[in-house]
């Protein structure tokens, strides 16, 4: 399996912006345990450690913290997607400080049950998952991915593109 993700110019709303497109192909056969490999496309909400530079008084500093996000003011995570062809399908991925050190997420049903249409088409739809959805520490997050799981698809695995715009909290 494997994604590329770029950016390109789009109309969403009625206005001129850059969109995420993220081109997804995804196996079932292959990788490790057989299932073709994850599939996605992850950003973090972390600040990740960080190095401090030496100074005269202080010639050995240690690194900052990593530092999560304090996510408990929200209720949602909001964005614009849309499919290439329309037969494109994933799910979303939220991991907190729990999840991120054991290298995974908690993750959305279907991207479907969250647009108007009830699944992806062509057009753009605002997505919106309750974040009560995902059991996880909200005052820790640490990242959010688009996923593209292998029981998404037929057996023979799926190709396909995705927009996504706005990635937001609310």
């Amino acid at each position: 399996s494997k994604a590329m993700v770029s950016f390109r110019e789009e109309t969403v709303g009625g206005k001129k912006t850059q969109v995420l497109m993220i081109r997804y192909d995804k196996r079932n056969k292959g990788g490790p345990f057989d299932s073709g490999g994850w599939c996605g496309y992850y950003t973090l909400l972390k600040s990740p450690a960080a190095l401090v530079a030496p100074t005269k008084d202080n010639p050995n500093p240690e690194p900052l913290p990593e530092q999560y996000l304090d996510g408990s003011q929200y209720k949602a995570i909001t964005f614009w997607v849309r499919g290439e062809r329309g037969d494109e399908n994933f799910v979303v991925g939220l991991s907190d400080r729990h999840w991120d050190k054991i290298g995974d997420s908690v993750k959305s049903e279907e991207i479907g049950k969250y647009l108007p249409a009830g699944k992806l088409t062509t057009d753009w739809q605002k997505a919106r998952i309750p974040l009560d959805e995902f059991f996880l520490d909200y005052t820790q997050l640490s990242s959010v991915a688009i996923v593209f799981e292998g029981d998404l698809f037929p057996e023979t695995g799926h190709t396909g593109v995705v927009y996504i715009d706005d990635l937001a909290l609310e």
